[in-house]
């Protein structure tokens, strides 16, 4: 009798293992618990996160879309979506464009956000300024919603090396902001063309 109940016992206890080391997996996994936000939601946390250093403050007007990163995407396949740039956009580069698909086109869009990146950064290379802010970018996909950061306070300077250490240091703001709203914070899939 005591032989069965010490091997009860340490069967119960190699099952308790097990179920702690999956729940301590599940929980440190990179995935977001939270999808469920609006592109609205997740607009206003980055701005609030980012206080004056905000400014992509202007509503893309629909004649603009097109020259918009949104302008990519086929609209009828968005639900919803937000989509602001700064004041003056050939001079403050700063965009944020967060879009919620329908099922099954949300990683088509990841990939047209990415090609507008792309144009994004070619146009830094032509014409250097606000570089570490653009190269910082951040495209992040949860559940069916995409989003494409190009935001914080800009430098104002020559040094490359201090506008790189403000420009991690937005984005430090941003992270901490959506990973807030959403549990954990996914992977940054923005490519950063090589030269």
């Amino acid at each position: 009798m005591k032989k069965l109940f010490a091997l009860l016992l340490a069967a119960l206890m190699v099952f308790s293992l097990a179920a702690c080391s999956t729940s301590k997996n599940n929980n440190n996994s990179n995935e977001p618990v939270n999808t469920d936000k609006t592109p609205a939601e997740i607009e206003a946390a980055i701005a609030k996160a980012l206080g004056e250093g905000y400014l992509a403050t202007v509503d893309v007007a629909e004649e603009g879309l097109f020259t918009s990163a949104i302008g990519r995407l086929d609209l009828t396949k968005v639900k919803t979506y937000v989509a602001k740039q700064a004041v003056i956009p050939s001079v403050d580069l700063d965009s944020v464009v967060i879009a919620e698909c329908e099922e099954g086109y949300v990683d088509e869009a990841v990939a047209l956000l990415n090609e507008s990146y792309a144009q994004t950064i070619d146009y830094i290379r032509q014409y250097p300024f606000g570089v570490a802010k653009v190269e910082g970018a951040r495209l992040y996909k949860v559940g069916n919603t995409v989003m494409l950061i190009i935001a914080g306070a800009s430098y104002d300077g020559e040094d490359g090396e201090a506008e790189a250490k403000l420009a991690a240091k937005e984005y430090e703001k941003v992270d901490a902001a959506l990973k807030d709203l959403f549990g954990s914070l996914p992977e940054n899939l923005a490519v950063v063309p090589k030269n």
